[in-house]
């Protein structure tokens, strides 16, 4: 299965580093941008119906090498060793496990396989 990202076919692109973007470039995104977020409820510090135009500003810097570890491993414990529906959806369950593989903890994945497996039949 392939991804496509902005008409690129993901499989068959390297794999590089993210760099963050330029003022010009985040201005760019964000007078290009047609989405907002309407907040419904007191969401922390924000009142409701606070309107949010754009999350472009957090690409100022670039995510970690860690981070995106963490991220494809949340992914694949998701998809792979403990799949469940819906399958979209990243389940608090593996975000431990990720963040402890990404430190170089060990941990047993062949008990939770197991469990799937069995719960299964």
């Amino acid at each position: 299965m392939s991804y496509l990202f902005n008409g690129i076919n993901e499989k068959d692109s390297p794999v590089t580093s993210l760099t963050p973007y330029t003022d010009e470039k985040i201005a760019d995104r964000i007078n290009a941008s047609t989405s907002s977020y309407t907040t419904e409820s007191n969401e922390d510090t924000f009142k409701p119906d606070m309107v949010f135009e754009s999350f472009y500003h957090q690409v100022r810097i670039p995510i970690s090498d860690r981070a995106l570890l963490a991220g494809f491993l949340m992914l694949w414990l998701k998809r792979c060793v403990v799949p469940m529906l819906p399958h979209k959806v990243i389940i608090a369950d593996v975000v431990y496990p990720a963040v402890l593989l990404t430190y170089g903890k060990s941990i047993a994945l062949l008990p939770a396989m197991v469990a799937r497996i069995q719960s299964g039949l």
